[in-house]
């Protein structure tokens, strides 16, 4: 059996589903893979807990607890600021606010968790949808059983 977790790079999208209980919630706390982000993308996140608490009625306070004990780490721009061109070039056009992303993602030669659209066509790139995460995980419980 491989002990190596493999990298995932997390979009806001699947935080948010996980914030709100979602399928993504379980994913992000299998211990299967090893999460990454863009730090911009966690500000980005926390600014919608108030949203969240109104609609869950969740305290604030208990929601960015949870928030800030997701398996994830987070990436200053400095860390992958050499992919951020070309990441640029890649999606501004389509979305500007997921260049940190991609560009983690070229960084780190690893695939994308989101269920954003606007990743989608981009060469080289590997998406997985919340569903592709799913199946991800069932087939990696399997293994464990084998």
């Amino acid at each position: 059996m491989n002990n190596t977790r493999e990298i995932i790079i997390v979009d806001a999208d699947p935080l948010l589903s996980a914030l709100l209980g979602g399928r993504a919630r379980s994913i992000l706390l299998s211990g299967k893979f090893k999460f990454i982000t863009s730090e911009y993308t966690t500000w980005e996140e926390k600014k919608y807990i108030p949203k969240v608490s109104e609609r869950t009625g969740v305290a604030e306070e208990e929601l960015l607890f949870a928030f800030n004990n997701f398996p994830i780490t987070a990436f200053q721009p400095k860390e992958y600021y050499d992919r951020r061109e070309a990441a640029e070039m890649l999606i501004s056009k389509r979305d500007p606010k997921d260049v940190d992303i991609l560009a983690l993602a070229l960084k780190f030669i690893a695939p994308i968790w989101s269920d954003d659209r606007d990743f989608e066509g981009i060469e080289g790139l590997i998406l997985f949808k919340t569903f592709d995460m799913l199946n991800k995980l069932s087939n990696l419980a399997n293994e464990d059983l084998n």
